[in-house]
């Protein structure tokens, strides 16, 4: 008779947490239970879905990102992220279909799920639901923190999620031990301190100005948008030729001369988030190490499009290759100087996630984290440009339903200047 030993037990392991986890944290113990720092995202699927099928590409999509699994351990000293077993939580279902007004209770549920703190130290990094509107309508909601995921994170869970359902075969995802020792050994480089001089540099001839956020603190700010009129897109498009430029160097030309003309300030600080993953450890990662670079760009009254544009590119040149000196970091070195401006984020291939034949997918971002004025998100895909909108509640008047939460000033070395 053969004894076959019992399978080991999953070992828990230890890893530090990335930089970008570490402000987060920091916030999360300074306020613990708060919200700004929510992400969410909504698929809705209209056609024959199969909501078996679609819960199983659910389970098995969340099993495959540890980063949506840690248990943090804090001893006062240093911060870990234990990774260990891990079993996905089921989503919340509701069968809105019969309801008078399912649009409505469906938003009143994805409100509760946005706005409900998510107990980090208890290791509930996330929430999610399938809410039932018609015969033929799902849509799924999912709400997690900026500590786990940012938004090229999302992307790559998205992807997964996509072809689970379509029932192919998923590659792994790399794993997250690669992506934390690669940024551990970053800050311990000679390169950090290069990147640290470059951008400081960006500021080294302006003068000093606080950041409002001291004052007037960081909340999830109203969210407007709308899909840009194709001709403006045409015309974008056509436009980028001749300037020997790529359409989104344009629109953060564009966004500057906006800055301008609002503020009438000369230098528009763009914050520009970069998703640190091009050649990366991190490259097939979901996790949260995205950054925020400044692009500074001088603007004059009767400046052109063309100037502007060469502007944005001779500042992507400059700074690009410090991207991963973090911006935290910055605004310590900078003893909280206001680092930016606007936030603007271009995606000009935001396909939606591809479920399969007769299914069309809608995706929309529902939250970002926190901002301290304004973000501004140009989102393209097949032609099209959707424009969002993100105002901080106290200096815009963007639409939508205010913040639920109070801002506060940050610590000293962890701004959350944008999402």
């Amino acid at each position: 008779m053969t004894l076959t030993a019992p399978p080991a037990p999953p070992v828990t392991r230890a890893l530090p947490l990335t930089q970008a986890q570490l402000g987060l944290w920091a916030e999360e113990r300074e306020q613990p239970g708060g919200t700004l720092n929510h992400v969410a995202e909504t698929l809705d699927l209209r056609g024959p879905v199969d909501p078996a099928r679609l819960r199983a590409a659910l389970t098995d999509t969340l099993r495959a990102v540890p980063a949506l699994h840690v248990r943090f351990r804090d001893d006062g000293h240093r911060v870990r992220q234990l990774l260990g077993p891990v079993t996905p939580r089921a989503p919340q279902e509701h069968d809105l279909s019969g309801h008078p007004d399912p649009d409505a209770r469906a938003q009143a549920i994805t409100d509760a799920l946005l706005d409900a703190p998510l107990d980090l130290p208890g290791g509930e990094l996330y929430r999610h639901a399938l809410l039932r509107l018609g015969p033929d309508h799902l849509r799924w909601v999912f709400v997690t923190h900026h500590i786990a995921l940012d938004g090229y994170g999302m992307h790559l869970m998205l992807g997964r999620l996509a072809a689970g359902y379509r029932q192919e075969a998923c590659a792994p995802f790399d794993p997250l031990d690669a992506a934390v020792l690669e940024d551990g050994a970053y800050q311990a480089s000679p390169d950090r301190a290069r990147d640290r001089a470059a951008l400081n540099a960006v500021y080294a001839d302006l003068p000093f100005e606080a950041a409002p956020l001291l004052t007037r603190g960081l909340k999830r700010g109203h969210r407007a948008g709308r899909d840009l009129p194709p001709t403006l897109v045409r015309d974008l498009r056509a436009a980028a030729g001749p300037l020997k430029a790529g359409w989104p160097d344009l629109l953060f030309a564009l966004s500057a001369a906006f800055w301008h003309a609002q503020t009438g300030e000369r230098a528009a600080l763009i914050a520009a988030p970069v998703m640190l993953r091009l050649g990366s450890a991190a490259a097939r990662v979901p996790c949260m190490v995205m950054n925020l670079l400044p692009l500074r760009v001088n603007v004059g009254p009767h400046d052109s499009l063309r100037a502007l544009t060469a502007q944005v590119r001779e500042a992507r040149t400059r700074t690009q290759p410090h991207a991963r000196y973090r911006y935290e970091h910055l605004w310590a070195d900078l003893r909280g100087r206001r680092l930016f401006g606007p936030e603007v984020n271009v995606l000009p291939f935001a396909a939606p996630p591809d479920l399969g034949p007769g299914l069309r997918v809608t995706a929309r971002t529902l939250a970002s984290g926190p901002v301290e004025d304004l973000a501004l998100t140009f989102s393209g895909w097949a032609g099209a440009l959707h424009l969002s909108v993100d105002g901080h509640p106290d200096l815009q008047r963007l639409g939508g339903r205010p913040a639920p939460e109070r801002g506060r000033p940050p610590g000293p070395v962890h701004p959350r200047p944008g999402g």
